[in-house]
């Protein structure tokens, strides 16, 4: 009798394809930047069976972004090389069919070194009608002239996002400055372009030629060879009209770009607005303060929040240097206090601090708990969130806020939330339990910093 031999199917074999297609989307990289390593999805995925490389291949999504990692000072990484040099970019985006839209660039290294426009210019050129999200790093005055050459050779129908960071390898003199001249590269050939993100140090943005007034989005980053200064945020705010979300990143309110100070004879007039800020988020980090008449304002983010009208903003977010007021400063927390007072429509604050929130100084977010207890209740009655970076050292702070300027009186709908580190979890949990907080505690709750963001 001839002995059958039964095959067994693949578990895998059995599951649909929808199903398998979804679990592995969901396996892509975090940082779009590691898609490209091998052992990472979605190359891992098409190297273990026939099936799993036929379904990596038919999905567009797996191969729509090629973000390259930083370059390191050596001109090239072994990785990268090869991988461009190859015409793998080109691979990867064929793959996607003729009308998908892709995401391409460089992602932006910590400090200036080598990058790759040279190598993606063409590509760019290529794709330029379809790319979505596009991020460009230049080291170089001379790679300016690449972004002026797009103006001329480029179709940019789809792209939403755009990336600029040029910080210029060595510094540039104020020759080489006054020469840059307007940087043109997407006016009138991206009309979808909304979000736009600057970090360079070779010009202010406002040389940069855009559609600004398309702009919903934007995130000026502030790099060692220049910050995002005052003269910045109110141009931005003037070119962009209808701008819904900003992030200002290492923010320095130097003395000759206050508001009385500084010349906007760049900025054209037309666009100045006469009703105030559209703006409906805002994001303040690290912003820096200087001696001005011989003292040290030591609440920079104030001079960024009193330069428009915000009627309409209601969220903001605030990362504070973890820093002690100076001496000579004249109650910076109550003039910080007092900007928030006059955001009308705010109904998320976020407060906290990149470092310790432990210190042997005063620190900032303490001092401001502080003085919002001592001034007269107003101003938050639109306040629904407040999340704030504290010690459990300093807890019963929070009672007297909560009874007084944040009592259910002048905010009904505030909930708290309060970022401890991780550690103080049974602590904070202790310390709510206590009868003093009775009147608060159900409109406090703890998260762990870990948790945070």
């Amino acid at each position: 009798m001839q002995s059958t031999q039964i095959t067994r199917p693949n578990p895998q074999d059995e599951v649909p394809y929808e199903i398998l297609r979804d679990i592995f989307l969901l396996t892509l990289p975090e940082r779009d930047c590691d898609r490209i390593h091998p052992s990472y999805p979605p190359t891992i995925i098409s190297q273990v069976c026939s099936r799993w490389r036929e379904i990596a291949f038919s999905e567009p999504k797996f191969w729509d972004t090629v973000i390259l990692s930083p370059l390191s000072r050596h001109y090239f990484d072994d990785r990268l090389k090869p991988f461009i040099k190859s015409g793998n970019v080109q691979l990867w985006f064929h793959r996607t069919g003729g009308s998908h839209t892709l995401v391409l660039g460089e992602e932006a290294p910590d400090r200036p070194s080598n990058c790759l426009i040279f190598f993606l210019f063409p590509i760019i050129v290529e794709f330029s009608a379809r790319i979505k999200t596009l991020k460009i790093v230049m080291t170089s005055s001379s790679h300016l002239d690449y972004m002026r050459e797009l103006t001329q050779v480029a179709q940019f129908g789809e792209l939403a996002r755009v990336e600029i960071h040029a910080e210029m390898l060595g510094s540039m003199t104020n020759l080489d400055l006054n020469g840059v001249g307007e940087i043109h590269a997407f006016r009138d050939k991206a009309l979808k372009l909304n979000e736009a993100h600057f970090r360079v140090d070779m010009a202010p943005p406002v040389h940069f030629v855009m559609p600004w007034r398309q702009l919903r989005r934007a995130k000026l980053t502030g790099c060692p060879g220049r910050l995002v200064f005052l003269s910045d945020w109110i141009a931005l705010l003037r070119l962009c009209p209808d701008l819904e979300t900003a992030e200002l990143i290492n923010a320095y309110d130097h003395p000759d770009t206050w508001p009385d100070e500084v010349s906007l004879s760049e900025v054209p007039k037309e666009l100045d607005q006469g009703e105030g800020s559209s703006l409906v988020s805002l994001n303040i980090q690290d912003a820096d303060s200087t001696l001005r008449h011989g003292e040290r304002t030591g609440a920079p983010e104030c001079m960024f929040i009193h330069l428009s009208e915000f009627a309409h903003l209601k969220h903001l977010e605030i990362r504070v240097l973890n820093a002690p007021w100076h001496v000579h400063s004249e109650q910076p927390e109550r003039w910080f206090v007092e900007a928030l007072r006059g955001l009308k429509s705010l109904e998320s604050l976020t407060l906290y601090t990149s470092g310790c929130i432990d210190s042997p100084y005063p620190h900032r977010i303490r001092t401001i708990v502080q003085a919002w207890t001592a001034i007269p209740p107003g101003g938050f009655g639109a306040l629904r969130s407040f999340t704030l970076q504290y010690s459990h050292y300093h807890a019963q702070d929070l009672v007297p806020l909560l009874e007084g300027p944040l009592s259910t009186t002048h905010c009904p709908s505030l909930s708290t939330t309060i970022v401890g580190g991780d550690n103080e979890m049974d602590i904070w949990g202790k310390l709510l339990g206590d009868s003093s907080f009775s009147s608060v505690v159900d409109r406090l709750k703890v998260t762990p910093r870990s948790e945070f963001n």
